[in-house]
């Protein structure tokens, strides 16, 4: 990602994906133990790692000259490829009348980015 400049822009993508849950941390008896599942997740950003192991998020760019080079990144998530159930690309629209609010973010049809679309 260092010096990445307008034209080379990460994609911005939503990724639906499984997290474990939150550790109990206290000891408890395994009889005692109530049946758990993981939890279903949603994050956005702009995927700045996409590999067969690991699809990482960073929601927030920044360029430090105040231009269009993007070479920072805050908030930046790591999610295991194995994790991923759907990865759909995400567009801006540009097309709002002018003195309204910013370009709105809409989703475009599902399509996987990298060929990941898990089942």
């Amino acid at each position: 990602m260092p010096g990445m400049t307008h034209g080379d822009d990460p994609p911005l993508v939503l990724i639906e994906w499984f997290d474990s849950g939150q550790p109990i941390p206290a000891w408890q008896w395994l009889s005692e133990i109530k049946p758990r599942r993981p939890h279903r997740c949603i994050s956005v950003g702009f995927l700045v790692q996409d590999d067969d192991k690991t699809k990482t998020l960073a929601p927030n760019l920044g360029a430090s000259t105040g231009g269009h080079d993007w070479d920072q990144a805050s908030g930046v998530t790591t999610i295991p490829a194995t994790a991923v159930q759907k990865i759909e690309r995400l567009i801006c629209s540009d097309s709002a009348p002018s003195g309204s609010a910013p370009s709105a973010m809409s989703g475009s049809a599902p399509s996987p980015v990298s060929g990941q679309d898990a089942a």
